[in-house]
């Protein structure tokens, strides 16, 4: 009788834990896991700061206060993380890592939203040099300055604007809208630029070049 009834209390203990443990792993699952770097800088210089703070920036990681950053957990942005406390580690400092959960639903939305403003504000200042360089072409165009080394000069500049849609992809994965956006504002800015290599090699045929 006694251990019948023990048998019993085991049986349902075992399958209150598994329940219990199931609904826990189903909560964390949920979210999303994060990687949070905090990175010590004491001892490093100004200029190495700002070295520092330029990797950081172009790896896509977000800022949440001063000297703490964050990163969806992925298998490329844990390599990412490893290279960021290389760098710091080679300039004197120190990363603290860690792998974070959130704890509710409310705090997944606004580390997303967050992100989101992040690559927002990229974009934004993104399509300002297309934009600029747009406007600087049709200047040089309405100036009549047809000349070989401004068309050099500017293809050098296209060629940044193009490695930095490219890396804006590579890093934040924005999605096929942002996507768009950004093929959108580069092909505007080719666009103008065919047109500027059009009317240069134009003038050097009827100067007999």
């Amino acid at each position: 009788m006694f251990i019948n009834y023990f048998c019993k209390c085991v049986i349902f203990t075992f399958k209150f834990v598994i329940n219990i443990t199931f609904k826990y792993h189903i909560l964390v699952l949920r979210y999303m896991k994060w990687i949070l770097l905090i990175i010590k800088s004491t001892n490093v210089s100004s200029r190495d700061r700002m070295f520092i703070w330029r990797n950081i920036k172009n790896t896509g990681a977000v800022s949440l206060s001063h000297s703490v950053y964050i990163l969806h957990d992925t298998e490329d942005n844990r390599a990412t993380a490893i290279d960021i406390a290389r760098i710091v580690h080679e300039r004197n400092g120190e990363v603290l890592q860690f792998f974070a959960d959130t704890l509710n639903e409310e705090r997944e939305q606004k580390l997303n939203k967050l992100i989101a403003e992040e690559i927002a504000t990229e974009i934004r200042e993104f399509s300002k040099e297309c934009e600029d360089f747009i406007d600087d072409l049709t200047k040089r165009i309405s100036n009549k300055k047809f000349k070989v080394f401004e068309l050099e000069e500017l293809s050098d500049d296209i060629h940044k604007l193009d490695r930095w849609r490219i890396k804006l992809i590579q890093k934040h994965s924005p999605g096929t809208a942002n996507i768009e956006i950004l093929n959108k504002e580069i092909g505007k800015c080719k666009e103008r630029l065919n047109e500027f290599e059009e009317k240069v090699l134009q003038k050097g045929k009827a100067a007999g070049h």
